[in-house]
């Protein structure tokens, strides 16, 4: 047998993803022990009606708090915590974009850490073959190869020339040989509006060496089977050179074959076009408006599901209205810092996050200036969760049997093992 109130827990909150703060140390785990002892020597004796939805409301007040307690935790935490998380930016996107990638990013000042110009982007080398006729064959039947040489390493490719076939199936079989090879280029078949057609071929890596004037080469005067191919099609003309970034940083001009740039081991930069001659693009350290939005979202949310069990609860007979006035206490004594930051406390009594109202709390630094008050809320927030998880059946309604001794307490067991003993009665 199996009690009513194991079976709702488990099919309504046993599916539920654990967080990494549902794990906890020994030293943690006996601080709990530690406060139940101590809670149970000063409680009263208590008879409590135990009731299909009173037992189904303890259970909820107790795994609400838990994923508010969570969604606090989150918040606060070093690697995520959205209310003093920085990012790194660009003012100008289409230029050049950034991120941060230190190991401090919360030390790092706000504002602008560097002036950056772009002259140029780094581009690969693109060889564009010659545009013949599409529909006939104007090589020779046979087996031909042409050797294509990247930096030290040269590849032999080998292939056959259909008789009956055409110009365009040619162009397109070694499009697909190249593609297929994986030795850093890559091809396309180019198509005009005269019939004919050409092969691009395109080196993957961008940017030239001072030792090597050319990303690759391709030549069939060494080759093993027929040559005459690399000629026919214009394998080996360079229509586009590959070059490299030329970029100023803080007055400072430097090179870099690619357009993915390290900046002093904290920024990582993409360059995507040249500025405009004679402007810079700032980039720097501002706070995370997404982050901070989305911990205060769910902050919210986590908060709401909580406030709604105790709400609903509110004209039932069996139940008290303590979570309720908890609750409301909390958010009206810390209603100004609320509001101000973007997390308005409604008529109702739930919490909204206004999006606008954050992002303009940020701006005129209201946010930073209640950073202090904030973390008091949560806090206070964090011990009324605490009490609701060491004895969720202080919030349902009971009758009283007896109060403890007051000169001499003794450690009862009673207080907490109703819940527990709710959830495991008649559990075989």
């Amino acid at each position: 047998m199996i009690s009513s109130a194991y079976q709702y827990y488990i099919t309504t909150y046993g599916h539920q993803k654990v967080s990494r703060f549902d794990t906890h140390k020994k030293s943690e785990l006996r601080k709990v022990y530690n406060n139940i002892v101590k809670l149970n020597k000063k409680s009263p004796l208590y008879k409590v009606k135990l009731t299909d939805d009173v037992q189904r409301f303890a259970i909820d007040i107790k795994e609400g708090s838990r994923i508010l307690k969570n969604a606090i935790l989150e918040s606060t935490d070093s690697e995520n915590n959205g209310f003093e998380q920085k990012v790194a930016y660009s003012s100008d996107e289409s230029v050049l974009n950034t991120t941060y990638i230190g190991n401090h990013y919360e030390s790092e000042p706000e504002g602008i850490a560097h002036r950056i110009e772009v002259k140029q982007v780094a581009t690969s080398q693109i060889n564009t073959g010659d545009f013949i006729s599409s529909n006939r064959l104007d090589l020779a039947p046979g087996h031909y190869s042409f050797d294509l040489t990247i930096g030290d390493t040269a590849y032999e490719f080998q292939f056959k020339v259909a008789e009956g076939s055409t110009n365009l199936q040619l162009q397109e079989k070694l499009m697909k040989l190249i593609n297929n090879s994986n030795v850093g280029i890559c091809a396309e078949v180019l198509k005009d509006g005269n019939g004919s057609s050409a092969l691009q071929i395109q080196a993957k890596q961008t940017g030239i060496h001072e030792y090597r004037k050319v990303a690759f080469q391709i030549s069939d005067e060494d080759s093993s089977k027929q040559s005459g191919s690399v000629a026919f099609l214009g394998l080996n003309n360079i229509s586009s050179p590959g070059q490299n970034a030329i970029i100023s940083i803080d007055g400072k001009e430097m090179t870099s074959p690619s357009n993915m740039i390290t900046l002093n081991r904290n920024y990582a930069i993409t360059v995507k076009h040249v500025s405009a001659q004679g402007e810079s693009i700032e980039i720097g350290m501002k706070h995370s408006l997404e982050a901070m939005f989305k911990n205060i979202k769910n902050l919210a949310g986590s908060f709401n599901s909580l406030y709604d069990l105790a709400k609903k609860q509110e004209e039932r007979e069996d139940t008290n209205h303590k979570l309720l006035q908890d609750l409301n206490y909390i958010t009206k004594r810390y209603r100004h810092v609320l509001d101000s930051s973007g997390l308005t406390v409604q008529e109702n009594g739930y919490l909204k996050p206004d999006e606008a109202l954050v992002t303009q709390a940020v701006e005129d630094g209201s946010l930073e200036n209640n950073k202090e008050e904030f973390k008091s809320f949560r806090n206070t927030l964090l011990r009324q969760i605490h009490m609701i998880s060491l004895n969720p059946m202080e919030y349902v309604k009971k009758t009283m049997i007896s109060y403890p001794n007051p000169i001499k307490g003794n450690s009862n067991p009673y207080q907490t093992s109703i819940y527990t003993g709710m959830i495991f009665n008649g559990y075989i």
